[in-house]
C-alpha cells in the first residue's frame, strides 16, 4: 500500500521495540505482538436492517467463538477461530439455523503476516467439504415436500451453498474485519487514502474502491487506540460489476435477466471502526457497517466483534 521503504522501516521499528509505542507527533505502528497459546473469547453480532416500500425489518444473528494464537514464526501467525453457540432473532429462518448448526465446533485455521495482516485461510478445502456434506443434511432437516417446485429450489440452494468462492468470501470477511488496521503506521487525526477492493459476495469480480483510514484516538494509560475507515467503491465500476454479476447469477439460478436500469441508483459504502491494544495490537472491539441501496431498497448490515480474555 505504501512505499517499500516504509514497510522495511516499520518492520525494523517493530522488531527493535518489541511492542507498539507512541512516537513523536503521535505516530503509532499497529502491529500484533501475540503470545502462542493465548486465547480470546469472541462475541459476534450481526444486525441486518432492510427498508423496503417504507417498511423496516431487522434480523439479528449472534454467535460465540474462541480466537487462539496457535503458532508464531518470524514471518507469520497461525490463528484458530472456533465457532461455538449460534442464535437468531428470526426463529422461522430454519435454513440459517440449520446451516449454523453445521458449523458449531468447526475451527477456521488462518494465517496472518508477521505484523498481523490477514493472509489466507489454511483449511478452506476442509470447510468447503464440510459445507458440501452438510447441505444434504440441511435439506433433510427442513423436511420440505417432495415435488417439482421444492426440487427446483433445492437444486438452486445447493448451487449457492456449494460455491467455494462465495463460502470463502463469507468466512474470510470476519478475519479481514478483525485485522483491517494492522500492518500500517498512523499519525493521529491524519487521513490516509489508498486504492482498495471490496469483495463481491455474489462471487463476481471485486469492486475497485478508495479507502480512507485514520487513527482517531490514543489512550496510552488505558492501553487503547481507536481507528476508523471509510471504504467507497468507484461508483461507475460498482454499477457495471454489480449488474454483470446479477445477470450471471440470474442465469445460474434460472431467473429472468435483470434490467441494467435497475442498478443505476445503486449505492455502497462500508465503514470500519476498531479499538485495539496500543502495546500489543490485540483486538478489543471491531465494528463493520455496510450500507447499500438498489432502487427503493436500502440495506444496513452491522457487524460487531468483541474480544475478552
Amino acid at each position: 500500500m505504501r512505499h517499500i521503504f516504509f514497510i522495511f522501516s516499520l518492520l525494523f521499528f517493530c522488531q527493535a521495540q518489541g511492542q507498539n509505542t507512541v512516537a513523536k507527533g503521535n505516530i503509532v505502528p499497529v502491529v500484533g505482538y501475540w503470545q502462542v497459546g493465548k486465547t480470546k473469547n469472541v462475541i459476534y453480532t450481526n444486525t441486518k436492517t432492510t427498508v423496503r416500500n417504507g417498511k423496516t425489518t431487522s434480523d439479528i444473528s449472534t454467535y460465540k467463538a474462541t480466537w487462539k494464537i496457535a503458532d508464531s514464526t518470524a514471518k507469520n501467525y497461525i490463528i484458530h477461530y472456533t465457532y461455538k453457540e449460534f442464535s437468531f432473532s428470526n426463529l422461522n429462518d430454519s435454513l440459517s439455523n440449520a446451516y449454523a448448526e453445521m458449523f458449531k465446533g468447526v475451527t477456521v485455521k488462518y494465517r496472518t503476516t508477521e505484523t498481523g495482516v490477514f493472509d489466507t485461510i489454511l483449511n478452506m478445502n476442509e470447510i468447503i467439504d464440510l459445507s458440501k456434506k452438510g447441505v444434504d443434511k440441511i435439506i433433510l432437516k427442513l423436511n420440505w415436500a417432495d415435488n417439482a417446485a421444492s426440487r427446483h429450489v433445492i437444486d438452486k440452494l445447493k448451487t449457492l451453498l456449494n460455491s467455494p468462492q462465495l463460502l470463502s468470501n463469507t468466512i474470510s470477511e470476519e478475519m479481514v474485519i478483525i485485522h483491517y488496521f494492522h500492518g500500517l503506521e498512523y499519525k493521529q487525526n491524519t487521513p490516509y487514502t489508498y486504492d482498495s477492493n471490496l469483495d463481491n459476495n455474489f462471487g463476481g469480480e471485486p469492486f475497485p474502491a478508495k479507502a480512507v483510514l485514520k487513527l482517531s484516538a490514543i489512550n496510552a494509560p488505558a492501553d487503547k487506540i481507536k481507528l476508523i475507515a471509510t471504504i467507497t467503491p468507484v461508483i461507475s465500476e460498482y454499477k457495471r460489476i454489480l449488474y454483470e454479476t446479477m445477470v450471471a447469477l440470474a442465469a445460474q439460478l434460472g431467473l429472468p435477466k435483470p434490467k441494467k436500469s435497475d442498478f443505476e441508483t445503486s449505492f455502497l459504502q462500508q465503514k470500519c471502526e476498531a479499538e485495539l491494544s496500543l502495546r500489543d495490537g490485540w483486538p478489543i472491539k471491531v465494528s463493520f457497517i455496510k450500507i447499500s441501496s438498489v432502487q427503493e431498497d436500502k440495506n444496513t448490515d452491522t457487524t460487531t466483534i468483541t474480544f475478552t480474555d
